[in-house]
């Protein structure tokens, strides 16, 4: 007979083995698909004119690194005609960081009896040098230099990328591109009619503008609560969200329209990595205040620490001594650490059960898939390059903002209602639930005020538990606790709308009684003593009984006539009502007492 665990066994293995043929045969479709979309047609390079309207054109696109030394355009003309050179496979030519000048070449054929304009742009704002040669049977027609290497001013177009604007006569012309640059080789060529290039001009502002807006405004709404509260929390974030719009506006190019590179060649790469490590820093830092990850996981605290120091002092030596390369890889690196270290902070958060900590982790988890898709698009890699997939960061990021954002709210509204439950514990007698001295105080001083004002009525009345000690001493603190209860729950019971009682002190209680004189207090100081003294307490097949001493003061013709008027505070009518319990208490007990 088989046995079941080899059946388990067995059923096990054959679904692994039905699992990794899946898994190769899914590679080789995708190898496959990758193949046929790689293999470049005869006219795989050719722009045809008027139908292209508006788009990338990467996969039009033939290029080469130089091998050495800078090529003119006639020898890199000649590379393109006799050497093997690579074919354009996505949106967006991606060569990596620092490298060796690119060729680039497409053509463009205009079959309209009429020459046709277009802008060409180069949309990464980073590449420090770029030349286009416009060639028509040979000869050269327009020569456009430009690239963030070069003032604002002396650029083609005042625009935030490389771009500029020319006709396309009828036939056949080849464009050449020479780029270089110190920064990321991503090359995303964008030709478009004019009509296109001012409605992506458009679209791209509001988008921006929106996903600005939503940042700065939160930004400011939290600096001002950092401002007003001090909890390093909302100013970190107010920190991170402006960091990180001004490094947005940097890396596409808006900031440059304003700040021109006119402190060097590479003054814009510095700008963009430097902005780039402080939204890092500040959001790692915004973390750990949040999580408080230094009270369950001080290794990773400690890590992220260092890490927020030792790059940026890195980076910043890297400036000193004018390593743009070597800063530059510190900053990804940098940037790298923040969305992974982001997402290790919220994992630990949920597992020490944090609050908050499920919101922080699925924000984190969509920042990191926005950037990584914006990262693959821009690198040219699995993911198209277009105007979407660039952005995706801006709106993952704003999408995060929003839910850190819940959560701060949310953690200002628990602030607030720790702090009001701070406080009336400290205005609470915790045994009874009463007021206690301060509560009462707090309570009774505006309505006094207001009662001194207007020459109104008002009495004390104040009790006292009849042999308490007796009861403490005979069975205990914890009966002596529920003597204390249900006196104060009868005090309670009997207490009309508007009343205000507490626990003095002890065994001692107080009430509070407006628009009441002193005879009419007589009355509800009666109803008090007869409520406790109606009370039984069981303790081990023993009913206890109670009673109480009560002594009263509140305002009378004959006694104060409007004398209460001048009185500032309490302390002479309670003074008053505690001579009257002296009086009960020498009188025999269980009785209420108005001084005579």
């Amino acid at each position: 007979m088989v046995k079941p665990e080899y059946t388990l066994s067995h059923k096990l293995n054959l679904k692994n083995i039905a699992l990794v043929k899946t898994f190769w045969l899914i590679c080789a479709c995708v190898l496959l698909l990758m193949s046929v979309l790689v293999i470049p047609n005869a006219n795989a390079n050719t722009i045809s004119l008027p139908e292209f309207k508006n788009g990338v054109v990467g996969k039009q696109v033939q290029y080469f690194q130089e091998p050495s030394g800078k090529l003119t355009l006639t020898q890199a003309k000649q590379y393109f005609a006799t050497s093997i050179v690579k074919q354009g496979s996505s949106n967006s030519i991606s060569l990596g960081i620092d490298v060796a000048p690119v060729w680039l070449k497409f053509t463009v054929n205009n079959s309209d009896i009429e020459a046709i304009k277009y802008r060409l742009a180069v949309e990464t704002p980073w590449l420090d040098y770029i030349d286009t040669w416009l060639v028509r049977q040979g000869q050269i027609i327009n020569h456009v230099h430009g690239g963030d290497g070069i003032a604002f001013e002396q650029r083609p177009m005042a625009y935030r990328y490389y771009a500029f604007e020319t006709e396309f006569q009828p036939g056949i012309t080849d464009v050449y591109l020479r780029i270089e640059t110190k920064g990321p080789m991503a090359i995303p060529v964008k030709l478009s009619t004019i009509d296109e290039a001012i409605n992506n001009d458009i679209a791209s502002g509001y988008q921006y503008g929106v996903l600005y807006g939503i940042m700065l405004a939160l930004a400011l709404y939290n600096l001002v609560l950092f401002v007003f509260i001090r909890q390093k929390e909302y100013g970190l974030y107010s920190l991170y969200l402006l960091g990180f719009v001004l490094n947005s506006l940097s890396y596409t190019g808006q900031l440059h329209t304003i700040i021109t590179p006119d402190f060097g060649p590479y003054f814009q790469d510095w700008v963009d990595i430097f902005l780039m490590i402080t939204y890092s820093v500040a959001g790692l830092h915004f973390a750990r205040a949040l999580l408080a990850t230094k009270e369950y996981a001080p290794r990773l605290d400690s890590f992220v620490l260092r890490t927020t120091l030792l790059i940026p002092a890195g980076m910043l030596a890297g400036f000193i001594f004018d390593q743009l390369f070597f800063s530059m890889i510190l900053a990804f690196v940098l940037n790298t650490c923040f969305v992974v270290l982001f997402v290790i902070m919220g994992v630990k958060a949920y597992y020490a059960k944090k609050p908050f900590a499920v919101i922080f982790l699925f924000s984190s988890v969509t920042a990191a898939i926005c950037i990584t898709i914006s990262t693959l698009a821009v690198a040219g890699f699995l993911v198209p390059y277009n105007a979407y997939t660039f952005k995706v960061i801006e709106v993952g990021m704003a999408f995060e903002a929003i839910l850190l954002a819940t959560i701060l709210a949310r953690q200002f509204r628990m602030a607030k209602l720790d702090k009001v439950i701070a406080e009336t514990y400290a205005r609470t007698d915790i045994l009874t639930q009463l007021n206690n001295r301060r509560g009462f105080q707090d309570l009774t001083k505006p309505i006094w005020q207001n009662i001194v004002r207007n020459g109104r009525d008002a009495s004390i009345v104040l009790v006292d538990i009849d042999f308490f000690k007796r009861f403490n001493d005979q069975y205990g603190h914890d009966i002596g606790d529920r003597v204390l209860k249900s006196v104060a729950d009868s005090i309670i019971s009997t207490c009309r709308k508007g009343d205000i009682c507490a626990r003095w002190g002890g065994e001692e209680f107080i009430v509070f009684l407006p628009e009441t004189n002193e005879q009419q207090a007589l009355v509800q100081a009666e109803r008090i003593r007869v409520a406790i003294e109606s009370l039984q307490i069981n303790v081990i097949q023993v009913q206890l009984s109670l009673t109480a001493s009560i002594g009263v003061a509140g305002s009378s013709d004959n006694l104060y006539g409007y004398e209460k008027l001048s009185l500032k505070s309490l302390e002479p009518l309670i003074n008053q009502a505690d001579r009257a319990l002296y009086q009960a208490k020498n009188n025999g007990k269980n009785q209420v007492q108005a001084v005579s």
